[in-house]
């Protein structure tokens, strides 16, 4: 009953090896849909799961900017709406991210799950039977995959790529005060410059036989 959780650069094919990882061990995948399975058996409104951000777009400011606006407008009250804006906007993160923990954690308790970002490195990290993955690749193929794969232009997947690891980066040092690029707070690091995701799909695999190996081995030690 293991858990394998992924960080993962953009473009760096991270998604695309969780996705072939689950068929390959016949794992569940952590996305908003197992999200509000758990929900439910947690009490989780769905309405709050499915307005959960993930880690690259973790700013509720969409819903923040909506409830200001509607407001009615005071003279002089600039100031005060500046504070209480930022104020809203801190707590809904923090409710936020505590939820995203408690479904982490409810998977955990399951097992056979592959969670993608959302700082299960950090979440899961002292927890036994879970092997922490970290998928990069070089900036430039990045870039050239982002713009392959969603049609961009070079500046705008350039643009994109740096978007996406800044935000990952920022949702783990607010929250948690840790450097998502730290090697210790993985067990694996794979580089796709050169390996296929089929053939990191089986790294991964082996990775996580030898996890579960280990109390055998400590017992015969």
């Amino acid at each position: 009953m293991a858990v394998i959780t992924i960080s993962r650069e953009h473009g760096s094919r991270g998604n695309a090896i969780a996705r072939l990882l689950c068929e390959r061990l016949g794992y569940r995948y952590f996305d908003k849909e197992l999200m509000a399975q758990l929900g439910e058996e947690m009490g989780v409104e769905p309405e709050a799961i499915a307005g959960l951000p993930d880690d690259r777009q973790h700013r509720a400011r969409s819903y923040v900017e909506r409830f200001f606006a509607a407001m009615p407008s005071i003279t002089g009250d600039i100031g005060w709406r500046a504070a209480a804006k930022v104020e809203v906007e801190a707590q809904l993160e923090r409710l936020s991210v505590q939820t995203v923990e408690s479904l982490i954690r409810a998977a955990h308790e399951q097992g056979n799950v592959v969670i993608v970002g959302r700082a299960a490195q950090v979440v899961l990290h002292n927890e036994p039977n879970v092997l922490h993955v970290r998928v990069v690749a070089p900036i430039e193929q990045r870039i050239r995959r982002a713009q392959a794969t969603a049609g961009l232009s070079s500046d705008a997947a350039r643009e994109l790529v740096h978007q996406r690891d800044r935000a990952a980066a920022d949702y783990l040092k607010s929250f948690y005060n840790v450097d998502w690029t730290d090697p210790l707070l993985y067990d694996l690091v794979i580089n796709t410059s050169k390996l296929t995701e089929q053939a990191s799909v089986e790294l991964i695999a082996q990775a996580l036989a030898s996890l579960n190996r280990q109390p055998e081995a400590q017992a015969s030690a």
